[in-house]
């Protein structure tokens, strides 16, 4: 009875251990100050790949003002073979994406996660 006791203890040791490593987790990346919003990306949400026209990733980011839940933001990042870097995001008109700026944090957490190698040349991330 005291071993069966033992293993059910050891068994929801284990059970505990992988769930609380299995977390999805939220990492602060910046904070907007002119709108008053910290940026946290979803770190469970990262995706990406490679295709012949080039490379992508998404990630989506938790907008919070004052410890409040503003929205999620899914952004996708593409580049288009020598191209440089774009994106667009779920809250932007489909129809067009914008160059990604050297300051963007979102973007440099994705890329670092990924271990992904990009130069910023003058105003432009390649």
């Amino acid at each position: 009875m005291r071993s069966v006791k033992n293993l059910l203890c050891a068994v929801t040791v284990l059970l505990v251990l992988t769930i609380q490593q299995a977390e999805a987790k939220d990492v602060w990346v910046d904070r907007w100050s002119s709108e008053g919003i910290d940026v946290y990306v979803m770190d469970d949400t990262l995706s990406s790949g490679t295709n012949s026209t080039g490379r992508w990733f998404s990630i989506s980011t938790k907008m919070v003002v004052n410890g409040r839940l503003k929205e999620v933001i899914t952004w996708n990042y593409t580049k288009f073979q020598t191209d440089m870097w774009r994106y667009q995001t779920n809250t932007m008109d489909q129809s067009h994406d914008t160059v990604v700026s050297p300051g963007d944090k979102v973007f440099s957490y994705g890329m670092n996660r990924l271990g992904w190698p990009y130069e910023v040349r003058e105003f432009w991330v390649y």
